[in-house]
């Protein structure tokens, strides 16, 4: 009789011990690790799938780099969200083993401006005229390796008004300091990603570039577990009409 008495207390107390483990990761959320230049869209998208699943998130952001080797580090770690380029690098030298990458969302370059009404940007002749007609740019230091910012000095060179723009430009460490430059009103256009138009200061969005001169970052979801019921329910949920237009709020096109 006492060997059955702890028999089912014992089973009581895992019974107890798995529900208190449930209830713990429930409030902590699930961990998810991502490039800091998607931070303001993962968090308002999450918060929305949040309010309808009421599933918690854990969230990290970082470099891409950097977010990626904390992902690696945490064993608990669930989600990282970085460059499509990046995972299937650490896929190909096996860094990403177990899991899944499922597509996400692009960022796209951008210009945003400090002058009202704003600038009109849509064709190639829209651009040189805009860039020659401000007093102030600024973009991020192509010599610091910012894709944005080698991509302007292209775009700059083949409307061969180089001098000219470079003349009346400041180089920005990132993007960050391009666009509190153009909230505080020291330059006139700012060129960066869009998503770190729409953190900064949405009022200020101009929009992309032409589409001759388009660049975009393909983001990309690593799901360590994607077959979870959790997983499931945040995939579909990201697929729908509504979490599109809210991908498209951010300064993200949706790839799924």
């Amino acid at each position: 009789m006492k060997k059955l008495q702890s028999l089912v207390c014992g089973v009581l107390l895992s019974c107890l011990l798995g529900l208190d483990a449930q209830a713990q990761a429930q409030v902590q959320g699930i961990a998810l690790y991502a490039a800091a230049g998607v931070k303001s869209p993962i968090e308002n998208i999450l918060e929305a799938f949040s309010k309808e699943s009421g599933q918690s998130f854990d969230l990290h952001f970082d470099t891409a780099g950097a977010a990626q080797k904390q992902f690696l580090a945490d064993a608990h770690a669930q989600i990282l969200i970085t460059t499509q380029e990046r995972i299937e690098h650490s896929q190909s030298t096996g860094e990403l083993k177990r899991g899944e990458m499922i597509m996400f969302a692009a960022t796209m370059a951008g210009i945003a401006s400090s002058l009202q009404p704003l600038p009109v940007i849509q064709t190639k002749e829209d651009l040189k005229a805009v860039l020659l007609g401000v007093k102030s740019i600024a973009f991020s230091d192509p010599d610091r390796g910012a894709t944005v910012g080698l991509h302007f000095v292209k775009i700059i060179k083949t409307l061969g008004i180089e001098k000219e723009v470079l003349a009346k430009a400041r180089k920005a460490r990132e993007g960050l300091q391009t666009m509190q430059w153009v909230k505080e009103g020291q330059v006139e256009l700012g060129v960066t990603q869009v998503s770190e138009i729409m953190q900064a200061d949405p009022k200020s969005l101009v929009g992309p570039f032409p589409q001759e001169f388009d660049l975009s970052t393909r983001y990309a979801l690593w799901l360590n577990e994607p077959d979870q019921p959790v997983m499931k329910r945040m995939l579909t949920w990201l697929k729908s009409e509504h979490a599109k237009e809210l991908m498209k709020a951010q300064g993200l096109r949706p790839l799924n």
